[in-house]
């Protein structure tokens, strides 16, 4: 009789929380990767003094990756990273149609005679690179978000 009684409260409970933690679905509109990416503009918050702009992906080795149609994805460094390089005195990119992996050296950050690398969020073949950023290494630490991103995967 004591287990029935257990059991019974035990599956009121159940039903309880099932009624009241009943939330509606979850409705996604389905838009093209390159309309969201020229209609929400990137619009950083500030967390922890840094800017960190929502709509972006990023990975641990301070990089960013914007989905910007079905099969390319732009590839930036976060304002954490822009922030520690500093003045920078080179910064080579991959070339055009190199294949990149995740997680492996994207590009290479020189200052001061020292050398970091900075690490691919995303695999694939690059097709295309700042050419402003080659000639200007300065915008990467200016405008990480903006002008100064990196390669099209």
């Amino acid at each position: 009789m004591t287990v029935i009684l257990v059991l019974s409260t035990f599956i009121i409970f159940l039903l309880i929380d099932h009624f009241f933690s009943k939330k509606p679905a979850l409705q996604i509109a389905v838009q093209p990767a390159v309309a969201r990416a020229i209609a929400a503009p990137l619009q950083p918050s500030l967390v922890g003094g840094f800017k960190v702009p929502e709509n972006l992906r990023y990975h641990p080795g301070h990089t960013w990756a914007l989905s910007e149609s079905p099969s390319l994805v732009r590839v930036g460094v976060d304002d954490f990273a822009s922030k520690l390089m500093g003045k920078v005195e080179r910064l080579p990119l991959p070339q055009r149609g190199q294949w990149i992996r995740q997680g492996q050296k994207l590009a290479s950050v020189y200052r001061d005679g020292a050398k970091v690398d900075m690490l691919s969020p995303i695999e694939g073949s690059v097709a295309d690179i700042n050419d402003a950023l080659v000639q200007n290494p300065e915008l990467a630490r200016k405008d990480p978000y903006g002008e100064g991103w990196l390669v099209t995967v």
